[in-house]
């Protein structure tokens, strides 16, 4: 999927140099965002199934084995839920370190797939 994504890039941005600067600009920004995602494509998974863990551990609760993404949003909104139910200072600063942990993740998922052009 990665590579099929970069490779799009290239025609969107070709197709449409012949349109005025606003087409060329919106044409370049799509063939570059294309480009970028299909690049990080291969990381995404791997870190979307470290951050179920992270979030599962913070969480004290069982990861699901089941589809990645849909564990993933089950985790977020529960991580939700528990900020926005819990008055436990420890449980909320557990959270945030979490969500800060992912965050980190993604960011390298995103910066490997930059790198990998």
């Amino acid at each position: 999927m990665g590579a099929l994504l970069k490779a799009a890039a290239d025609p969107v941005a070709t197709q449409n140099a012949q349109g005025d600067d606003v087409d060329r600009f919106h044409a370049q920004r799509v063939a570059q965002m294309l480009e970028r995602i299909g690049g990080a494509w291969p990381y995404l998974l791997d870190a979307l199934c470290q951050e179920n863990e992270i979030l599962a551990d913070a969480l004290g609760v069982e990861s699901e084995d089941r589809d990645p993404l849909a564990e993933n949003r089950r985790l977020l909104e529960l991580a939700e839920h528990t900020m926005a139910t819990t008055d436990n200072a420890d449980t909320r600063l557990s959270l945030r370190a979490a969500l800060a942990e992912t965050a980190h993740l993604q960011r390298a998922a995103l910066r490997a797939g930059r790198q990998a052009r």
